[in-house]
């Protein structure tokens, strides 16, 4: 029988955030795929689990990858530079809000 673990997730508007976890065992990858993200600094593994919300950020890394021959380096960089444009329409959308 399959074990699942779950972490309540809350934010608070501060810097910290805790978040759900989920086994890297009950993940759709390759362990070693998500073991060499962790190396690389990607992820954050923590006994055995990462934080669900790191779930979509590996599905889109490994896109890259597939789709594009980018490797797992240079998709984690893409991912970053996308998450910062991103952030920076947020508060471009905010300001505009004046």
């Amino acid at each position: 029988m399959k074990e699942y673990y779950i972490k309540i997730c809350q934010e608070t508007g501060e810097a910290t955030t805790e978040c759900n976890m989920v086994l890297i065992d009950e993940l759709p990858y390759h362990n070693q795929i998500i073991r060499r993200l962790s190396v690389l600094g990607v992820l954050d593994i923590e006994e055995g689990m990462i934080p669900t919300n790191q779930i979509e950020r590996i599905a889109k890394i490994l896109r890259l990858r597939n789709t594009f021959g980018v490797n797992l380096s240079g998709a984690a960089i893409i991912c970053d530079l996308l998450d910062q444009v991103e952030e920076m329409e947020r508060q471009l959308e905010r300001l505009n809000r004046f």
